[in-house]
């Protein structure tokens, strides 16, 4: 029987920690700050590719800017809390191996919906990254039976309709105000409902805000940011990718 000498053996271990060094960049995401702007916006480099952050919005890649103080930007990224001066660069981990996860495809009008559990009742959702809170429609609130009607609520005036036609070949909008049967301006209420759980796929948020809302023309409800805030989300290829960290 031949035995490895040991300059083999030395080979073979340096090779594969070069194949661990690699497959760990692989799953880590390099992050620098360019710049800031107005308290509005910043430019980040992620690995190596040009990204505009907008205060409140996350980017494909799931960073979320929260605030900006002078030179210093605080965000979300990877479901986990960062902060960073102008000029700074960190390595990330992005490891997403072991955790929870739950991929949504996006439709024909670049929608994500998907079926959701509120409180473990079901109900079809829109996934929306520029909503700030969840909202549900009072159907789906009536038809599981959440106690919002005694909570806080808000009056609202409901929103303008914009109407088109198109005459001889010339677009022209209408702007209409709602109005309820007595001719004064419509309003709809508001009511916020603390929620026990909230679930899309295996992944689960517990505890969170959601409004119930009586708005005209409301069918689907809504999934903003105070969900995705509690997990780690991605766009890449109209897919949505929700990681439970």
């Amino acid at each position: 029987m031949k035995f490895p000498t040991f300059a083999s053996l030395v080979s073979r271990a340096l090779l594969a920690v070069s194949v661990l060094s690699s497959s760990s960049a692989l799953l880590a995401t390099t992050l620098q700050l360019s710049s800031v702007s107005a308290r509005s916006s910043a430019q980040f480099m992620i690995d190596d590719q040009r990204r505009e952050a907008r205060l409140g919005v996350f980017t494909d890649e799931g960073l979320l800017l929260e605030k900006i103080n002078d030179d210093t930007a605080t965000f979300l990224y990877n479901g986990l809390p960062q902060r960073m001066r102008v000029g700074d660069m960190a390595v990330i981990d992005s490891q997403t191996q072991g955790f929870i996860s739950h991929q949504i495809r996006a439709d024909q009008k670049n929608k994500y919906l998907t079926p959701a559990l509120l409180n473990g009742g079901n109900v079809q959702a829109e996934i929306d990254r520029t909503a700030d809170v969840i909202v549900i429609p009072v159907a789906d609130a009536d038809r599981l039976n959440l106690p919002y009607k005694d909570k806080k609520s808000r009056t609202l005036l409901a929103p303008k309709q914009t109407i088109t036609e198109t005459k001889e070949g010339k677009e022209t909008k209408t702007v209409i105000e709602p109005k309820d049967k007595d001719g004064k301006p419509l309003t709809y209420k508001t009511y916020v409902l603390p929620l026990t759980s909230v679930r899309i796929g295996a992944v689960d948020v517990y505890g969170v805000n959601a409004i119930v809302s009586e708005k005209p023309g409301l069918t689907t409800t809504v999934i903003g940011r105070d969900f995705l805030k509690r997990v780690a989300p991605s766009w890449s290829n109209r897919t949505l990718t929700l990681v439970r960290r």
